[in-house]
């Protein structure tokens, strides 16, 4: 998939890991000032509907502001969730915190970028069918 987009539109390429470090930075930062109630604890234990919905938020305002239209730009949104859940629910299966510890608390880069597969797949169709 990333050997698809790299060679079709290399912006694309580093927009989707730009925008996975972005979501997952903002979820981090607002969920840990704000806190409140944890979305899945037993898969991912720091996760909060606070962070999340924030993240969420700002990421879609982001994608529509850099021109991609609203319903691309709340399906990546969504998508840079998911893709957190389902890496997250991979390390539980695993008994592995985290990829590494680089980022202290926030793990390692691989925990920055678990995100961005699953919005490898939304950019892919995008491409496919736009381009």
């Amino acid at each position: 998939i990333f050997y698809f987009i790299i060679n079709v539109n290399r912006e694309i390429f580093y927009l989707i890991i730009f925008i996975s470090f972005f979501n997952d930075t903002i979820a981090y930062v607002a969920g840990k000032n704000i806190g409140g109630a944890l979305i899945i604890p037993k898969i991912s234990p720091s996760k909060t509907w606070s962070g999340t919905m924030i993240s969420f938020v700002i990421t879609t305002l982001l994608l529509f502001f850099l021109k991609f239209n609203i319903l691309l730009s709340i399906i990546t949104s969504i998508s840079l969730f998911f893709g957190d859940i389902f890496f997250s629910y991979i390390k539980r299966y695993l008994n592995l915190k985290d990829f590494s510890n680089l980022f202290g608390d926030h793990g390692g880069v691989l925990d920055r970028l678990d995100s961005m597969f699953f919005v490898a797949i939304i950019f892919q169709i995008y491409l496919v069918v736009y381009v």
